[in-house]
Parts: structure tokens; sequence; C-alpha cells
């Protein structure tokens, strides 16, 4: 070998040597480092960003990679809202800066990375959340971060280089009760109190939905951490509304739902554009979920410090029927009150004859109806699990298929001599109702069956779907019983009008005519006009005795 190459390979051995050294020294430098002695700085440096107090358990350092480990991590909650740790973990990695904490043996922190935490987010009765005073609490100085005592991180602006939250679980509180989000993921780089950041966030929803969100937020508020704003695409698959907490499980509004869209926010104003689909959708008590998806194009205001947002002509479209829903919310301590207006034109009603379960309507047991539009004008209002829904209904040009009208009314239409039929053509049926948890009550009803006549009236559909209407039929006569019998008697051989109760279900509903009332509305209906008073009274008893004996008494 010539001498320069011994040179080369000597230099070599030198640098060899130098770097198993150093790597020798950066294995070993740790044992010999007793980085517990850091705790006590490493809490306060941590309080001091969070504005709560930090206990950590064991410290351990890895040079190689620049972090301290800590072992059973636990930041306390806003003692406003609780005594019980805000958060908890068997462990958590804090990046530092090397040489300012081997030399220096100060702490500056440039990650943060928490495994498997447990975090506990409790809103009060006044709609304030336990983590709105994190980082720093109400504004006091000792929140302002300076160039001299920042809690230890690079500089004013940049509040933690990396943050990184994995497989968390998260328990929201409200009102006492808990839903809780599993597999929460987060991350986001360089938190600013000045500037914006990218972050992104992902879990697994109470009923195994799934959440994801990615966008920028920042600059952090220093007064209230709920007030940062924020732009992200949001992602939501099957939020359960009733697992996640967000209505009553007794309320009777249910569903599950899919959207996504656009959400920003500005620190005052959160404000949502998208697409949302509602399945198994449920809107009063004593209802029934839907049989198909509801889709929903939506834009939702939302005030913050107000807690009230309005909706601005969401689209609803379910099967090819299409309707308006405008209005506006508000929180208010344990509840969400509504105030919302529904209205849909010419809706096909082969389409909203399954979305009918939902609003506590059902129709007769083995009956469907074909053709037709639906037209509908109702407000909703009030709490949630105590909504007010009040407006009008009707139907026109469709047919009740599967169900003999004519033959359930038995007597009634014996009475007009009026042929059974497997198929009621329908003109119109028009209705004002009230819907509220004690049930539906109808004020009018007209239903106009041209095979039949009009039956009028009103009453109420209990929750527990037992019908109590007391109604009026004006009956078309084609040679009936009564029909000729009045006729007989001197009658004009006109329509009848006949009351009579429908009672039962409202699956099985059972029309049973009025005793007390039906021979004076014969007599008012076919000898109108006369004035032999004494004749009347006989042709009364006449009727009466045969009514009795047509039906049974």
């Amino acid at each position: 070998m010539s001498g320069n190459g011994k040179k080369k390979f000597g230099a070599y051995k030198i640098i060899a040597i130098v770097v198993a050294v150093i790597v020798i020294v950066l294995i070993a430098l740790p044992f010999f480092i007793d980085v517990n002695q850091f705790r006590p700085e490493l809490e306060s440096k941590l309080s001091a960003a969070l504005g709560r107090s930090v206990k950590t358990g064991n410290l351990s350092l890895s040079l190689f990679s620049g972090a301290v480990g800590m072992d059973d991590i636990t930041i306390a909650d806003d003692p406003a809202f609780s005594s019980s740790p805000f958060l908890q973990a068997k462990s958590l990695k804090v990046g530092v800066e090397l040489k300012p904490l081997i030399f220096s043996k100060e702490v500056r922190i440039t990650e943060i990375s928490l495994d498997s935490p447990s975090i506990k987010l409790i809103q009060s009765a006044a709609q304030r959340w336990n983590f709105s005073s994190l980082g720093g609490g109400k504004g006091s100085k000792k929140s302002e971060p300076s160039n001299s005592e920042s809690g230890g991180f690079s500089g004013e602006d940049i509040a933690i280089e990396q943050l990184s939250i994995n497989d968390g679980t998260i328990a929201i509180v409200k009102n006492g009760k808990a839903s809780t989000y599993s597999n929460v993921d987060i991350t986001a780089k360089n938190l600013s109190f000045v500037s914006e950041f990218p972050f992104t966030l992902s879990a697994v929803l109470p009923g195994d939905g799934r959440l994801s969100m990615e966008g920028t937020a920042g600059p952090i508020s220093r007064t209230d951490l709920i007030k940062t704003p924020l732009t992200a695409n949001l992602d939501v698959e099957r939020f359960n509304l009733i697992e996640s907490g967000f209505v009553p499980s007794d309320a009777g509004f249910a569903g599950v739902l899919d959207f996504d869209g656009l959400l920003t926010s500005d620190g005052r104003q959160v404000k949502s554009r998208g697409n949302a689909n509602a399945d198994r959708l449920q809107v009063v008590k004593g209802g029934s979920p839907a049989k198909q998806p509801v889709s929903v194009e939506y834009a939702v205001n939302y005030d913050l410090a107000q807690q009230k947002g309005v909706l601005e002509n969401a689209k609803m479209v379910y099967g090819k029927a299409e309707a308006n829903l405008n209005g506006n919310f508000q929180k208010r301590r344990d509840s969400l009150t509504m105030n919302m207006r529904l209205l849909g034109k010419d809706m096909p009603v082969e389409d909203m004859q399954t979305l009918l379960p939902a609003f506590g309507v059902v129709l007769p047991k083995g009956a469907s109806l074909e053709g037709g539009v639906l037209n509908a004008d109702m407000t909703a209002s009030g709490p949630i699990d105590k909504m007010n829904i009040v407006g009008s209904t009707d139907v026109s040009n469709t047919s009740l298929v599967g169900y003999d009208l004519a033959g359930k009314m038995a007597v009634l239409a014996q009475l007009a001599g009026i042929q059974s039929d497997s198929r009621t053509d329908i003109e119109t049926l028009a209705s004002s109702m009230r819907m509220t948890p004690e049930g539906i009550r109808v004020n009018p009803i007209k239903l106009v069956v041209p095979a039949i006549g009009e039956l009028t009236g009103s009453g109420v559909i209990n929750p527990d779907k037992s019908l109590d209407l007391k109604m009026k039929a004006i009956l078309k006569t084609s040679g009936g019983s009564v029909g000729g019998l009045a006729q007989l008697m001197g009658g004009k051989g006109g329509p009848l009008t006949i009351p009579f109760f429908i009672r039962g279900t409202a699956s099985n509903p059972q029309f049973v005519p009025d005793m007390a009332n039906a021979a004076g509305s014969i007599i008012k209906s076919q000898f109108s006009g006369q004035d032999d008073e004494e004749g009347e009274s006989n042709t009364g008893k006449a009727i009466g005795d045969a009514l009795k004996g047509l039906f049974g008494d």
C-alpha cells in the first residue's frame, strides 16, 4: 500500500472511531443524565402552555429522537367543571431541543405526542365547554406568551411545532350523559397564536359511525379555544342522533345521518354548506322509521355567542318528491329549540306514503296509495323532544288500493246502496292538523270519494294509533235500503247525511254509525222543507226503527 493510501485509510479509521465514540456516548448518556431532574420544569412549562395543572410520572430521554418520554400523564380539568382529570394517558412523548437541554438545562418543547389518551369534554348548563380555557384561560397576562417566557416554545408565534393524538378516547358529557368517541386521531403542525396551521382529525362515533375533518385552523384564540377560526372539509358517516347524545332518547326524533360539506368559523359565526342523507328518519313520538333516506342540500349559519342558528332554504328530496325547509334553531340549556317551516308542492303520493310513518301517520293494513300528488305546508316549533307541528296537507287524484273502504263502512254503504270495491278513487283528502307528543289532532278533515260521497269531521289520532274521530258522511244514494225507504215515505231520495265515528286503530279503523243522531240527520237530509211536524215525527220514528233493525239494535 502506498503512503497516500495508508494516510487515507488512517483518516477513515479515525473518522469511524470518532463516529463510534459519538454513538456510544449518545447511547450511554441517557444512563448518566437523570432526566427526572427536569420533571418540575417540564411540568411547569406544560402547565403554563395549557393553563392547567400537568403532572407526570417517570421520565426517560432518547437523544437519537430528541424526545422525553413520560409515564402516567394527567392534565387537570377546569375547576368550574370537574375535580376529576381532563386528560389521562399512560404515556406521553415530548420533543425537546437537545442543546439547551444538555448544556443549559433548559426545556424547549417542539413536539407533543399522546398515545391512547382518555379525554373528557364537558358542556355546562350555560353551554360553555371545559376545553375552552385550554391554552391560557380567560386571557390573563400569565397566558400571554413572550419571548422570554414562552413556556419553553421556540418563539411567541409558534406554540407547538407538532401535536399528535393517537388512538384516543373522548367522552362528551352533556346534561350528565356521556357519549364516547373512540379511535380518535388528531395531528396539527405549527400551532400558532398569530397564524393559521394545518390539522386533521378522525374518530369512530357512537354507534360505529365515522368522522373525518381536514383543513386549517388558527390563530389560536387566547380567550376561548372554541373561538379559534377554522376552515375544514367535514365528512361524517352514520351519525346516530340518539347514540351521539344529540337528541334525548325519549324525544321521538331519531335517525342516522351521513353528511359532507365545508365548515368555516371566524370565531363568532360558524357556517356549513353541503349534502346530508338521513336514514331511518323518525320525527315524532309514536312514529316509525322512514323506509328510505331523505337527502338534503343544506346551508347553516350558527352564532357561537347566542347559540342560535339559521337554516337557509334547504332542499329536501325523498324519492321524486321535493320540499323546501327554512327556519332557525337555538340551543337552550338541555334542549334544542326549533322553528322550521316545510313547504312541499305537487309531491308524488307514492313516494310520500313511505315517509308518513315517520310523522306517526299510517295507512290501514294492506292498503297503499297509487298516483296523485301531495301538497304540504307545515311548521315545527318548540323543543325537539316536545315538538309542535302545525299545518295543512291535501292529496288529490289518488287511489286507495288493497282496502275496501265501502265494504269497511259496512252499514253506511248499505244505507246508500254503495258497492264494495278493493280500489277506492279519491278526488281530495285535505286536513289541518296539529302533531304533539300527545297525538295528532285533525280539524277539519275532508275526504271526497266520487263513488261514495263526501266525508268530513275532526278528531284525534292518539300516540298508540287509536282513533277517536267524529265524522259526517254525505252519501250518494243508488237505490239502497234507506234510500228506498226515504223515497217510500215521501223523501227527496237525494244524498243521505249520516253521522258516524271512526274508532279502532289507524291500521284497522272501525266505522261506527252515530245511532243517537242518525235518524235526525236522515230526516233533515231527506225531508227538509216539509211542514207536517206530526208526519215528520212519525217518519223519524219509522226511520229510527228501520235503522235499529238494520244496525242489529
